[in-house]
């Protein structure tokens, strides 16, 4: 005996296979979850700069381009496929070590050669520490 597909069949199917897709997109793209900080580009850096010797805790900011580049059309947004990358025109590093010059200045010379930032676009400041006063 065959079995016919029924409205009901043809309406429930892909309702159950877009639930399925929105509930996996939203499980690994979860803010919340443990893994996130170590997987975004701040919390890999984070995590690589910490292990410098001197510089403690870190905490990475990032500032991105959000500018149409010359030359480019509204149309080539339109063509182009997947994600647009988001270029890093900035950053704030809040750091324990960075109250030390020679760590400072060890800092900023690593994130510009990694990022491939220029020294003017990367802020380097102390992190306060609880207890701290002047």
């Amino acid at each position: 005996m065959e079995k016919k597909w029924t409205k009901t069949n043809l309406i429930l199917i892909p309702i159950a296979l877009v639930a399925f897709i929105a509930y996996i997109s939203l499980t690994f793209n979860d803010p919340n979850s443990e893994h996130s900080d170590t997987t975004t580009l701040e919390g890999k850096l984070e995590q690589t700069l910490k292990q410098i010797q001197g510089v403690g805790q870190v905490k990475v900011y990032l500032h991105f381009d959000d500018n149409v580049s010359e030359g480019s059309s509204l149309l080539d947004d339109y063509f182009t496929s997947g994600k647009s990358e988001k270029k890093v025109s900035g950053m704030l590093i809040v750091s324990e070590g960075a109250k030390n010059p020679s760590i400072k200045n060890q800092l900023l010379e690593t994130i510009s050669r990694v990022m491939q930032l220029p020294t003017h676009r990367i802020m380097i400041v102390p992190m306060e520490r609880k207890g701290d006063v002047e």
